[in-house]
């Protein structure tokens, strides 16, 4: 009797994890599609992988400056930097995987912040340019890897 109420115990434990799992799938799954759908729609940010104090402060520079001035910006930039004990701070900034800004800062530079608002203001007219371009360029019949 004992043994008979063990194993009906394990089975509803059994049926009912399963009943669980298959319902957190269900939920996940469609967090999974919600989430991706959000994602889509995220945009204005500066990614910032930087090393040095630097490359930190021109990246904040101009984030502080496209968020004041570029409030609406649809567009992600990733900053980079390879410092150089020879030739400074190598910056570049990359837009849908281009490379849209690139400049050396000598570490005695102390116009940093100047430096971040026009790389800032070029690569906002730029970006326009493309999308421009873009609108009026007819590739329907490229594949998204042939663009």
């Amino acid at each position: 009797m004992k043994l008979l109420f063990l194993i009906l115990i394990l089975f509803a434990q059994l049926s009912f994890a399963q009943d669980g799992d298959s319902g957190t799938l269900e939920q996940s799954n469609t967090a999974s599609e919600d989430s991706g759908r959000i994602e889509d729609e995220i945009s204005g940010f500066n990614v910032d992988q930087t090393i040095t104090r630097t490359g930190h402060d021109f990246a904040r520079y101009m984030s502080e400056y496209r968020n004041l001035n570029y409030p609406d910006s649809d567009y992600n930039l990733t900053i980079q930097e390879r410092p150089s004990a020879r030739w400074g701070n190598l910056i570049w900034i990359t837009y849908n995987d281009k490379t849209v800004f690139r400049r050396f800062i000598s570490p005695s530079t102390n116009n940093i912040r100047e430096m971040a608002e026009q790389a800032s203001q070029m690569i906002h007219e730029m970006v326009l340019q493309e999308k421009v371009r873009e609108a009026f360029t007819d590739h329907f019949d490229l594949g998204k890897d042939e663009l």
